[in-house]
């Protein structure tokens, strides 16, 4: 086993190769992007020009495609990702079906440019949450099946969002921007919090987790099913398809409870628990990913599908997202991991979120190679990670700790800092050069891009091996 050893501040983080895709699972993106890797780019257009926690509707007024484009095709990439909708449901298309606040057609207007710049296009589609539908249709949302702390049995799954916060702007009233904002609350977030997750500052909205079997599951398909029919896409791509990660207990609604009593008629049906329960909701997800799938290949089947995972152990995905890694990779044409390790801290913020972020990318990668045989011998996995709130050495690698063959994508466009941006173009320099199936670039080849992207900008935590060089230099 080969190991991979980067020095930061006197710590050290071991990587081992990644794991490999086979031919067989290489042949989906082989065969519609061709021999070259993939090196992909990301949009979240609501989420303001920085980092993941505002929800800002005018900023999209503010967006320029052809720059965008060009900007990431000036620095080494090949791809683009927009989140077409996000977790407050917005869909920033031309729509008869869904909501659009901004009254933008920004996938009309990435794709035109796309096909004149030769740039793959992807979107990326949020499914089960969905906020402005559930202050519309609540009726649809996934019911709690316990009692404890601030929550009672029947409650529905709507809840103050994690992430994301509103400012109000200049002259604008908490009701005015409630009505534009439905699921907008009076409650402020005055101060931003130590925790990575807790620097959201502002008005908070809530979010919604709505249940697979009820009529939102139809929507979403009508609005897919729109979305693939009025554009030219590369590949559309399922966010969200699956139940709540802060919640054991969904759902508990009469659908749900009646189709289980019928497909397990020798359960108690009033104990939603257990074996049996837990395999209902996977095949709860696994039928909408089928039929997300099958309507998009109905439309175009040259259009790739995928599936969004958080990945963690067995338990995590089995028991609390209810995603049947093996079956909805079976029914789509790829796997796609989200590997954020850095979310969780950065060596910039100081030792400790450094050594926290460390210790989960140590995590991520061999959980990684324990997971690769859950999504089956003939899957495709392509692995998407993140520049936002992690520094230039971290963001390199996680590229090459999660490039399992086909190259990586990153996320996102907003928040990635200049240093990131000349990386990404050093580092696009190298996967041009690569093929579908080579192994990720080396260590060698990401000390040699930081040697000379420190040159630029030198790092607001200098590692030791570039102080090393530094005194030798001066000396």
């Amino acid at each position: 086993m080969i190991r991979i050893i980067f020095k930061n501040e006197g710590e050290e983080n071991t990587m081992t190769t990644p794991p490999k895709l086979n031919k067989i699972q290489l042949a989906p993106f082989k065969q519609r992007f061709g021999k070259k890797k993939i090196f992909a780019q990301c949009l979240m257009p609501i989420r303001g020009p920085q980092g993941f926690r505002k929800l800002d509707y005018d900023f999209v007024d503010q967006i320029n495609p052809a720059e965008i484009i060009s900007k990431i095709v000036d620095n080494g990439y090949n791809a683009f990702g927009l989140v077409v909708k996000d977790t407050d449901g917005a869909t920033l298309s031309k729509t008869k079906i869904g909501w659009n606040p901004t009254n933008r057609d920004l996938v009309g207007e990435f794709s035109e440019i796309c096909q004149k710049k030769n740039v793959i296009f992807f979107l990326s589609i949020t499914n089960m949450n969905d906020a402005y539908r559930g202050a519309l249709h609540p009726e649809t949302v996934s019911i709690h099946i316990k009692t404890r702390k601030n929550i009672k049995k029947g409650d529905p799954g709507i809840h103050h969002e994690g992430e994301m916060r509103v400012d109000l702007p200049e002259g604008t009233t908490i009701e005015e921007m409630q009505k534009k904002i439905p699921f907008l609350t009076k409650e402020v977030d005055e101060k931003i919090g130590a925790a990575r997750n807790a620097r959201g500052k502002g008005y908070i909205p809530l979010t919604a987790f709505h249940c697979p079997r009820s009529k939102h599951a139809d929507y979403m398909i009508a609005l897919i099913k729109e979305i693939a029919s009025n554009y030219q896409v590369d590949g559309i791509l399922a966010d969200y398809i699956r139940y709540s990660t802060d919640y054991f207990d969904y759902c508990g609604c009469e659908r749900c409870r009646k189709a289980y009593a019928q497909q397990y008629p020798n359960n108690n049906p009033a104990k939603l628990k257990g074996k049996d329960w837990f395999r209902f909701r996977m095949d709860n997800i696994l039928e909408f990913g089928k039929k997300f799938n099958d309507t998009i290949k109905s439309v175009d089947d040259n259009i790739l599908t995928g599936w969004f995972n958080l990945p963690g152990p067995k338990f995590y995905s089995n028991r609390l997202t209810g995603q049947d890694y093996y079956g909805l990779t079976k029914v789509m044409d790829s796997a796609l991991p989200m590997l954020y390790p850095y979310l969780t801290g950065s060596i910039d913020d100081g030792r400790y979120w450094g050594t926290l972020a460390n210790l989960v990318h140590w995590y991520s990668q061999r959980n990684m190679k324990r997971r690769f045989k859950d999504y089956g011998k003939d899957a495709t996995i392509f692995g998407i990670t993140n520049s936002v709130e992690c520094n230039t050495e971290e963001m390199l690698k996680s590229f090459i700790a999660y490039d399992y063959g086909l190259g990586i994508a990153v996320f996102k466009y907003y928040g990635t800092t200049e240093s990131q941006w000349y990386a990404s173009k050093l580092y696009g320099k190298i996967l041009s050069q690569q093929e579908i199936g080579d192994n990720s670039p080396t260590r060698v080849d990401i000390r040699k891009i930081l040697q000379k992207v420190y040159e630029k900008y030198p790092p607001k935590v200098p590692p030791k091996w570039w102080r090393e060089n530094n005194d030798m230099q001066l000396a």
